[in-house]
């Protein structure tokens, strides 16, 4: 990807891709919200994870999808960024 991805505009879709193709329509998420208390199973990551690689061209390995990493949406969208710049920068 050739033009720089901020981590806002990675939070902001990731947060509207769980609007519209995962939470119910009366769930409120932000780049905050952690993900295990709006009801993301391993379904829904794994939706997520897919979005993301067919969205930004990475490959999220599984063992990159540590407690850590997939807290919150800000936590995976600052991941996302580090990937993408690391693979921008090679």
């Amino acid at each position: 990807m050739a033009v720089d991805v901020t981590f806002e505009e990675v939070a902001s879709q990731l947060c509207d891709f769980l609007r519209a193709n995962v939470l119910a329509g009366d769930v409120a998420v932000d780049a905050d919200t952690e993900l295990s208390h709006i009801g993301i199973d391993s379904f829904s990551l794994m939706e997520l994870v897919l979005f993301i690689e067919r969205r930004f061209g990475l490959e999220l390995p599984a063992e990159s999808l540590t407690p850590e990493n997939i807290a919150s949406v800000r936590c995976l969208s600052t991941y996302c960024v580090v990937l993408l710049n690391k693979h921008r920068n090679a």
